[in-house]
């Protein structure tokens, strides 16, 4: 016996073009994700278009259904199934199956890109933010170890002085290589 939650148990609670998975129990469902192609309400069964198997009448309470941006979407682009009598019905009174799909995969593409929009400007954001704290801090410690070699430090007196402010924010590589460039360009 399938459970109740979280299937839905009239096929008029289906729409055509809605994501589902097969439900077996609560510990199993299919990985594949089928597409809502037609309901018969008088039969109470829904017809599912499926990546493999093609296009299956099913009961209600053997569906989940999922939702595209959580659970991904459907490769099922058109409807393989026969025609019948139940589906001519489905079709006057819910639609049809192309142009709700292509309705929401065109609304998926839209959300995609506005989330692909922004998260270019955040890299944008950030890049900016990092390089202008990076060039600061680069002349910062430039203008340190020049400081340091105007007073007769070396090189070795220099890092030794120089490193300990900065060694939170930068590597002891970095601070290796910036003295022995600045000193070795006398």
């Amino acid at each position: 016996m399938s459970g109740i939650y979280p299937n839905s148990v009239n096929a008029i609670d289906y729409e055509v073009g809605q994501s589902v998975k097969w439900y077996v129990n609560e510990v199993e469902k299919s990985p594949y994700i089928g597409v809502v192609t037609e309901i018969a309400p008088a039969s109470n069964k829904v017809y599912v278009e499926w990546p493999v198997g093609g296009n299956q009448q099913m009961d209600p309470t053997e569906l989940m259904i999922v939702t595209p941006e959580s659970d991904g979407i459907s490769p099922v682009k058109r409807e393989t199934g026969y025609s019948s009598y139940d589906k001519e019905i489905s079709k006057r009174q819910f639609g049809e199956f192309s142009p709700k799909v292509l309705k929401l995969a065109e609304k998926l593409v839209a959300s995609a890109q506005s989330l692909d929009h922004e998260q270019y400007k955040l890299n944008k954001m950030a890049s900016n933010i990092a390089g202008a704290f990076s060039s600061e801090v680069v002349e910062k410690i430039a203008s340190n170890i020049l400081s340091c070699k105007k007073y007769g430090m070396s090189d070795i007196e220099t890092y030794q002085a120089i490193y300990p402010d900065y060694e939170s924010i930068c590597s002891d590589h970095f601070m290796r290589f910036a003295v022995s460039k600045i000193y070795e360009g006398e």
